[in-house]
């Protein structure tokens, strides 16, 4: 059995030997770290990406909330801290539990169960998520409302790509079955050449040092300069000198095929 990989953070250093403690009989709970502020927390968690943390909230550097609301991704999360004023906040988080210090062993035990519930379901998530890209889904991680998404898409759902200097945008055929906005797109920290790298085979092309696009989904190439496509009426796509001799060399090889 794998062992549930799992860090603590808190200010108080009897607090973390005391669950240090309480963890003792859960054979499959290894400690991997222990962090005594938000700051090093943040650090620590985004590195070692363990599967469970118990946080505390009043902490130096950075509070529990802050700190999670910066992870990179998404463990699950056991609340542990001596006020019970911040119950409502922490549900926010979608925490597996939320107990209060001193903590009682029957209260630990339950938080426990939740946990373990929340950590299976992640694991049937992640399962699904790898047979999705097994098949050719492009795997987007992203952060919005400080709360971490997951999504696969088919990559013929991507109309183009945009750059926005360290970031890039994926913009999709149907974003509102991907509970977004209309018009809006994924925005996820990459380079355009990584993203070009991840769909090149699939048909993606550059046509602009800040754009790659489906070239499935081209509409109308108009004077030399800039591309219409399919789904969407008002976005023009420019086309750069380079672009237009990849674009023309590419639809010179369609017409051939």
């Amino acid at each position: 059995m794998n062992k549930i990989r799992t860090v603590i953070v808190d200010d108080d250093t009897f607090a973390i030997e005391n669950l240090i403690d309480d963890l003792i009989p859960y054979d499959n709970i290894e400690v991997i770290n222990t962090f005594r502020d938000g700051r090093t927390g943040l650090e620590g968690i985004n590195q070692q990406r363990p599967d469970l943390v118990f946080v505390d909230i009043e902490m130096p550097e950075l509070n529990g909330f802050e700190m999670l609301s910066r992870l990179e991704y998404s463990p699950v999360i056991v609340f542990c801290t001596g006020y019970s004023k911040y119950a409502l906040e922490g549900y926010d988080y979608d925490p597996a539990d939320f107990i209060i210090k001193p903590v009682k062993k029957e209260k630990f035990r339950m938080a426990m169960e939740k946990a373990f519930r929340d950590l299976e379901n992640q694991d049937h998530e992640r399962r699904l998520l790898n047979q999705k890209i097994q098949h050719g889904y492009l795997l987007l991680e992203f952060r919005e409302h400080n709360e971490s998404r997951t999504v696969c898409v088919y990559p013929d759902e991507i109309l183009f790509i945009q750059s926005h200097r360290d970031y890039v945008e994926y913009h999709l055929r149907e974003p509102e079955s991907f509970d977004l906005p209309t018009g809006s797109g994924i925005l996820i920290k990459k380079t355009l050449k990584k993203a070009l790298d991840e769909l090149q085979s699939q048909g993606f092309l550059q046509v602009h040092k800040g754009y790659v696009i489906n070239s499935r989904k081209i509409r109308e190439f108009r004077d030399n300069t800039y591309l219409l496509l399919e789904g969407l009426e008002n976005t023009i796509i420019p086309v750069s000198r380079e672009g237009r001799k990849l674009l023309k060399a590419w639809l010179k090889k369609e017409a051939l095929s």
